[in-house]
């Protein structure tokens, strides 16, 4: 078992609209409640932000067996059930993550929950350490 310094609830979803290329998109991000220490923030992400937390952990640490992340769902993705069992996958995915200590303690994981482009009120703290860890990981969306 591993220690990480955080604790990660994901706490309910919220639909959001874009527009692309003129067309309003609809897409679902969970609510994340993060706490580290005394610190405590809430962070919005897309389940296309897990993924790409999965498939970088899963390319760094190639030798180890990554938790399984939730199956994408190409149709029917909005149905309100769907979304409440993926919320809760995705919770245990999160919580099986910060049980592995490479995992839980990796610059990776840190700048996944730490990202002040999805939280909501960034922690001064926060935003200095994102900027240092942001330079040395260029991590896309």
């Amino acid at each position: 078992m591993g220690f990480s310094a955080f604790v990660v609830n994901l706490t309910g979803t919220d639909m959001h609209k874009e527009r692309n290329c003129g067309l309003a998109q609809s897409y679902t991000v969970y609510v994340m409640r993060v706490m580290n220490g005394s610190q405590s923030w809430v962070a919005e992400k897309r389940y296309s932000d897990f993924a790409c937390l999965d498939e970088v952990l899963r390319s760094k640490f190639w030798y180890m067996s990554v938790p399984k992340l939730p199956a994408k769902k190409l149709f029917f993705n909005f149905d309100d059930d769907f979304v409440e069992r993926r919320r809760k996958e995705l919770e245990t995915y999160v919580h099986a993550i910060l049980q592995v200590a490479c995992f839980s303690q990796s610059d990776e994981l840190w700048q996944f929950l730490t990202d002040q482009r999805h939280i909501v009120g960034v922690p001064t703290e926060l935003q200095e350490e994102n900027e240092r860890l942001a330079a040395a990981l260029p991590i896309e969306p």
